[in-house]
């Protein structure tokens, strides 16, 4: 592995973060604290109000921002990213990037369908897609008190068997990716600028993006019902959080325009949602062309059909219990499922006028100045 680091950056080792010896009952409240990333980001720790603000579980490490754009994120992430930003991308490799609950696991599922079963019988297909495309912004999640430092059993079964001898905090994720045979078909929720920046130069990235209000709308409900962060905000602060970069994953902005300014790149497939709500064999034919499968009309019909979201939808259930074991589940044994609604426009039955017109000028704001296309989320 390379060990890169940015110019005037004399202590870009990583510090050890060992998952082993955290404890998993309280935070742990760090003093304010800065170091640099390989990527030349700046890393400061949140304080303790900014991380009780967020309203889900804590992580043993608190959050830590990364600066300049204010990436919110575990206190462990720094430890991955730099992890991440040594990684050497393979030639097949094919990254399936979005800001969370914009159309990843649909995309993923598409990608690794054209990839690796476009005749549909490859007995592979019937695992969870998070099984068959590794998720390189997961292991951060080990840090929350609920994980106690591992990830759910079954991927910690996978682990063990693709990686044995493999240590817990250098990634699970990783190390499960790094075993995987190509081409290999990767999630990612981190922006282009923590990633290698010769990663293009290699691999392919398909970048998913959708109207906000919709994302919001999939973000509170899936974070609502999700038992790992017990989140105990209302749907409107939720929004607001997501405006104000004040929530995990968070900004939003900067993560979309990152990639908007790569779309040209030959490596890079710019998608909406929207578009793939609208005409999916249009876009399929895109993607046909993109990822260099060659399929046919047929084949590619074939496909439109066994991703469609009814078809993931009944799929779904098994699927997530055989992926993530009973730790969806929360209290109440709601479950917060990837497979909602799989709509566009849901926004409309949740959002009050009020807070639509407050986003709609959230959004005009910030693509105001560039070429973005997203007249259709406005409020009309």
């Amino acid at each position: 592995m390379r060990i890169r680091c940015p110019e005037g950056n004399s202590s870009c080792a990583a510090v050890s973060l060992s998952l082993n010896n955290c404890p998993t009952t309280s935070i742990v409240h760090y003093s304010k604290m800065s170091r640099q990333l390989l990527s030349g980001h700046k890393v400061e720790q949140a304080s303790e109000e900014e991380v009780t603000s967020m309203e889900i579980v804590p992580f043993v490490r608190g959050m830590v921002r990364i600066l300049p754009e204010g990436w919110l994120y575990p206190g462990s992430a720094p430890t991955y990213l730099d992890k991440i930003y040594n990684m050497k991308f393979r030639s097949d490799d094919v990254m399936v990037m979005t800001f969370p609950k914009c159309g990843t696991t649909w995309m993923q599922e598409i990608v690794w369908t054209m990839l690796h079963n476009p005749n549909l019988d490859n007995p592979k297909g019937n695992e969870a897609i998070w099984f068959r495309s590794q998720d390189i912004s997961l292991d951060m999640h080990m840090d929350a008190e609920a994980m106690g430092g591992k990830l759910w059993n079954p991927i910690m079964e996978k682990f063990e068997k693709m990686c044995p001898g493999g240590r817990v905090e250098d990634g699970v994720s990783l190390q499960i990716l790094e075993a995987t045979a190509g081409p290999r078909v990767i999630k990612c929720h981190y922006p282009f600028s923590l990633l290698p920046p010769e990663m293009l130069q290699s691999a392919k990235v398909v970048y998913v993006t959708r109207n906000p209000k919709d994302m919001m709308v999939s973000f509170y409900w899936f974070w609502k019902d999700c038992s790992i962060f017990e989140y105990r905000g209302n749907f409107e602060n939720c929004v607001r959080q997501l405006m104000n970069g004040t929530t995990l994953f968070t900004p939003y902005w900067p993560h979309v325009k990152e990639a908007w300014q790569k779309r040209h790149d030959s490596n890079v497939k710019f998608v909406y949602y929207e578009d793939l709500k609208a005409d999916i064999m249009l876009e399929l034919r895109k993607l046909n062309e993109f990822l260099g499968t060659r399929l046919c009309e047929e084949k590619l019909e074939a496909v439109a059909q066994h991703t469609s979201f009814s078809s993931m939808k009944r799929k779904g259930d098994n699927h997530e219990k055989d992926f993530f074991g009973e730790t969806k589940f929360n209290k109440n044994e709601t479950k917060a499922s990837f497979y909602r609604k799989g709509t566009t426009g849901d926004w409309k039955h949740q959002f009050s006028p009020e807070l639509q017109e407050e986003v709609d000028s959230w959004i005009e704001e910030n693509v105001a100045g560039t070429d973005i296309c997203l007249k259709w989320a406005l409020g009309q």
